[in-house]
């Protein structure tokens, strides 16, 4: 039972990375590269625009900043209230506020879309799209934080890489150490072997479904325009019925 539910929890947290590389895909395609939950791309594009006193551009990098830290302490909180409150199913809650918005982005952007993309600054629909889709993302990332006892992010993957790159380099001096000593066979029976190869694939799996959420929303974004979102709400509707049956919360903090 015990390995089934680290199953589930990893399948989520696939999930999710594609749901939110997909997401982050149409922002990117349709609001003049947007990176919805990149504060770090955002931060460096802010200071560049301060530096130039080029106050246009340093709204466009900024709010993102500001909507995202907000989504994300939203999440925290409504999974701080949810214990409070005994809830059993916090993530349901926060899925559904993040499906609530991209809806909300799918009909408010519709109204200004044309030849790919939605018009800047018509009517504050663009700057609406920009706050909607940041705090989808920032909900999201307060979500799962933690799968096989590695800290993970599901909304951006520069720490997924940094992590896969530590795990490595511990684990691979380890195995030629134990190499030296032992056979194939023995090292691959240790825990040490076990946690590390699970490390890997945890790491391996949520690149791997970012990558694909980004191909399937560049894809199908050129095929059904903002319609496209359908999908990662699909996903997002079917991990809100998995959260109340069985809930998905993996760590208490």
């Amino acid at each position: 039972m015990q390995q089934h539910a680290r199953f589930e929890h990893m399948w989520a947290a696939f999930l999710l990375a594609w749901v939110a590389a997909f997401s982050d895909a149409i922002g990117f395609l349709v609001l003049q590269q947007l990176g919805a939950s990149f504060m770090s791309g955002n931060s460096m594009a802010t200071g560049v625009a301060l530096g130039r006193l080029n106050w246009h551009a340093a709204l466009h990098s900024g709010l993102p900043i500001i909507i995202f830290f907000i989504g994300n302490m939203l999440g925290f909180l409504v999974r701080t209230l949810a214990r409070r409150w005994h809830l059993r199913s916090p993530f349901a809650i926060i899925f559904a506020l993040e499906l609530v918005l991209l809806l909300a982005f799918l009909l408010w952007g519709s109204r200004s879309f044309s030849r790919g993309s939605i018009r800047p600054f018509e009517s504050g629909v663009f700057y609406v799209c920009t706050v909607l889709l940041t705090l989808a993302m920032g909900l999201q990332t307060a979500t799962v934080r933690r799968v096989q006892g590695e800290y993970i992010n599901t909304t951006f993957i520069t720490g997924v890489l940094s992590n896969w790159a530590r795990v490595l380099a511990q684990y691979l001096p380890w195995l030629r150490e134990q190499l030296v000593q032992r056979s194939m066979l023995q090292v691959v029976r240790t825990p040490v072997h076990h946690a590390s190869v699970r490390h890997f694939v945890v790491l391996s799996g949520l690149w791997v479904s970012y990558l694909l959420g980004a191909i399937c929303g560049g894809v199908l974004e050129l095929r059904f325009a903002l319609t496209a979102l359908v999908f990662p709400m699909v996903i997002l509707v079917g991990l809100i019925v998995v959260d109340l049956v069985w809930p998905l919360e993996l760590e208490r903090f």
